[in-house]
């Protein structure tokens, strides 16, 4: 008689009381299982997740819900100026803590669930593994604490309580065991900064050099700022952070000045490989001339990597200033209302009509932005948003001190900031 071996498959269940059940699903094949749990096991043991094809950062076991906000950024800063609206603003840097360790703990979520799943099918008789479902139960408990934090920031009597959690968060994170520390990955993408200036009295080449050589001192500043985020938590010094950063060009997909990784086997190998499976933490986006930026996104077929990157229950955090801000944006025709950036430096698209009615990422559903605004810009953004143009119902006007915050799950959109924001429906 011919025997055969089935195991059984079972799906995750939350209940409202925040408790996890397993349900059972149709069989999987053996060989499949065990090829899932053999490149899981190469994730857990430390490999970066781009080694394997399970990253859990792209959800091997997806929420629901996922589809529900696939278009909205998962979490994403959009500004006008670090210097005024990131750097010496407290509201905004507690958010963007939140985000960073969300992020991180929606991806612990993920293998928790996997492994969970895991003990499932290879037990089917005994049952899920009972520390695994603990574990898992422990991440969605803090997930449910930090969901519920947000909206106070800027409210005194809600810091120590931030501070508690971001403290509990780092200290249950799993950490490299030869560093004893977690990695943070930055993704800096500094190409509206390349856009060569017609004007210049310097060569091209020497153009380039000096946008690389900015660029890397700004990407400086993200990497100081992070590093004090999360490392100058009290009481976590045993979770120390290690940023990684690379710098990739849209222009040419080329991927350079890699820093802070250990093991160089750990860089990612080429753009693609950058924006997904590498799954970075932070993904920002750096300011210049939108026009370029834009044109290198339609150019690399960019567009569907940043927003796989960027949404859904694992996506990573989009900062996106002033350029960065606009192509995030339902439409980028608000990059043709200053006259600031140059179209001319796209061949075939040299004017501004050639720019209206082009779309942008849409990271925050129906809404444009329009940032480095001031007073004087107040008719202009009236007539603009008056002619019927704009593919979008809502325009974002942003201060240089503003930063407009993003929330896909649970829905949230905000700005903090020292002034009020407009928005001229």
């Amino acid at each position: 008689m011919k025997h055969s071996i089935i195991l059984a498959s079972f799906s995750l269940a939350l209940h409202h009381d925040g408790t996890r059940a397993l349900l059972p699903n149709p069989p999987s094949s053996a060989s499949s299982l065990h090829k899932k749990i053999r490149q899981h096991a190469h994730f857990a043991a430390g490999a970066p997740s781009y080694l394997h094809s399970t990253s859990p950062s792209k959800g091997t076991i997806e929420n629901e819900s996922s589809t529900s906000h696939r278009r909205r950024a998962t979490h994403a800063l959009l500004f006008s100026s670090w210097t005024d609206g990131i750097a010496p603003n407290r509201n905004v840097r507690s958010f963007l803590k939140y985000c960073l360790l969300r992020k991180m703990l929606s991806d612990e979520q993920s293998r928790r669930e996997f492994e969970l799943k895991s003990s499932a099918e290879f037990s089917p008789c005994c049952g899920p593994d009972i520390d695994a479902l603990n574990d898992l139960e422990c991440v969605d408990a803090l997930i449910r604490r930090g969901q519920r934090l947000l909206g106070t920031f800027g409210l005194a009597s809600k810091e120590e309580e931030f501070e508690m959690w971001s403290e509990e968060v780092l200290g249950y994170l799993p950490k490299d065991e030869n560093h004893d520390s977690l990695d943070l990955r930055l993704l800096y993408i500094p190409t509206a900064m390349y856009a060569l200036n017609p004007q210049s009295s310097n060569t091209p080449g020497k153009q380039r050099q000096r946008a690389r050589a900015d660029g890397k001192k700004r990407r400086d500043q993200i990497m100081n700022l992070l590093d004090e985020l999360l490392n100058g938590i009290i009481g976590a010094q045993s979770a120390k952070m290690n940023v990684c950063a690379i710098t990739l060009d849209l222009d040419d997909g080329s991927l350079k000045q890699p820093e802070g990784f250990r093991n160089p086997a750990f860089i990612p190998k080429d753009d693609k490989i950058a924006l997904s499976e590498w799954n970075p933490h932070i993904i920002y986006v750096e300011g210049g001339n939108t026009f370029w930026l834009q044109h290198c996104i339609e150019k690399g077929n960019y567009s569907t990597l940043l927003k796989e990157a960027c949404t859904g229950p694992n996506g990573s955090v989009y900062c996106g200033k002033s350029a960065g801000a606009i192509v995030a944006g339902k439409s980028i025709e608000t990059a043709t209302w200053k006259g600031w950036d140059d179209p001319s430096v796209v061949p075939g698209r040299e004017s501004y009509d050639r720019w209206i009615g082009c779309a942008g990422l849409g990271f925050v559903g129906d809404e444009s932005f329009f940032p480095h605004y001031g007073n004087q810009w107040r008719d202009l953004v009236k007539e603009k948003t008056a002619s019927g143009t704009m593919m979008s119902d809502t325009t974002t006007c942003l201060h240089e001190e503003e930063v407009c915050c993003i929330v896909a799950e649970p829905k949230q959109r905000f700005v903090l900031g020292s002034r009020c924001n407009e928005e001229l429906l």
